[in-house]
């Protein structure tokens, strides 16, 4: 009866202390009180015992920790007034195979020891091997105090009981509190945040630096607030009906046929009917230099391209003079791109007289068509 007070104060005491200390994690030490009640193996000729155990847990981290275990029993001895008493230690392996809820952990236990038993014929240690489970149910959040409730079978080897055998096996429940042992205190809750600063028009500047009040949803606004200007139209810098934005060949020169990505198309071709030369010459005009100049430019932006210059007349005069002419010409249009840094490599010329006529030489309008210098794409 004295053990059974003495363990009941040591809880009252625990549980004091336990009101003072936090931790916030399942990794800091405990220490856990617990009454107990044992169904005695029948060989002991014992009633049920009570009794209570004292522990002490050493996590190692969230799934295993070592415990140690003091515990004291007490029986009565059947048809008699006498006492049998049982004092153990041990060592306990708390396994948590489960991952813990905020509220409910359940466990393993295995471990062993020594028993010391006293019985009224006679007194001695024994060794012991226990395995059981049990559960914790967490009073808080940060899981620093909990009820434990366990029960272990353990194998007393303990030969004295009966002489046909080598051991008993009592079963025990455990029920009491586990609480954490040096944490520090749980700090203050956090003050609340200060209100979130408004954005009335949901522009995205708050309203107290929004030039431009109530700005219309889905505008986009620059840092004041204000709605930014449109942006520009998209520019064809080289006037290929592709925008710069997507024009993958900038610089295409100025009336070649390009593709949708705005690169010229193999085998496309620029007629050019204002490349004019002296009379009976191969000698550019002033004029017939800038339209060449657009060539060249466009040249320079689309340094792999290759052109074949091809020169063509119309059917006056004798066919051979005519084809003599149009190679001429058509070389004097190759030799001007050079001049202006076009590399002899990339120009062919040649040329076909009037045996290519795209119009009719029975007119003036369409001998000045079949006039002409076309340069077509040989390389992209």
């Amino acid at each position: 009866m004295k053990m059974k007070h003495t363990l009941i104060a040591f809880a009252l005491l625990a549980g004091g202390t336990q009101a003072a200390m936090a931790a916030d994690d399942t990794t800091t030490p405990y220490m856990g009180i617990q009454g107990t009640y044992e169904w005695p193996d029948q060989a002991r000729d014992t009633d049920d015992g009570l009794g209570g155990k004292l522990l002490f847990g050493f996590p190692m981290n969230e799934y295993f920790a070592p415990e140690i275990q003091l515990y004291g029993l007490s029986t009565s001895r059947n048809n008699s007034s006498k006492h049998d008493g049982q004092y153990g230690a041990g060592l306990n392996f708390a396994v948590y195979p489960f991952m813990r809820s905020s509220w409910f952990s359940p466990f393993l236990l295995a471990g062993g020891g020594g028993e010391y038993e006293d019985r009224s014929h006679d007194s001695d240690v024994y060794p012991y091997l226990s395995a059981g489970g049990g559960f914790l149910i967490n009073l808080n959040e940060s899981k620093t105090a909990a009820i434990r409730v366990d029960a272990a079978r353990y194998w007393v080897y303990d030969n004295d009981v009966e002489s046909n055998r080598s051991h008993v096996m009592d079963t025990r429940i455990n029920a009491g509190v586990q609480f954490s042992l040096g944490g520090k205190e749980a700090p203050p809750p956090p003050p609340p945040p200060p209100p979130a600063p408004k954005d009335t028009d949901g522009d995205g500047v708050i309203d107290s630096m929004d030039q431009c009040p109530g700005t219309p949803a889905g505008v986009k606004v620059d840092s004041r607030g204000c709605p930014l200007p449109p942006p520009p139209p998209p520019k064809d810098s080289d006037h290929d009906g592709v925008m710069d934005p997507q024009d993958a060949c900038p610089d295409t020169p100025y009336g070649m046929k390009v593709d949708a990505r705005g690169c010229a198309i193999r085998e496309a071709k620029i007629i050019l009917h204002d490349i004019n030369f002296e009379f009976d010459s191969s000698r550019l005009k002033s004029s017939s230099k800038l339209e060449l100049d657009k060539i060249a430019a466009g040249l320079k932006g689309q340094p792999t391209m290759g052109l074949m210059i091809e020169g063509h007349t119309d059917a006056t005069g004798p066919d051979a003079y005519n084809m003599k002419l149009s190679k001429a010409r058509a070389n004097a249009a190759r030799d001007y791109l050079i001049s202006q840094g076009i590399e002899a490599s990339r120009l062919e010329a040649t040329g076909f007289g009037e045996t290519k006529p795209i119009a009719t030489n029975k007119t003036k309008e369409g001998r000045a068509e079949n006039r002409r210098v076309e340069f077509k794409v040989t390389k992209q």
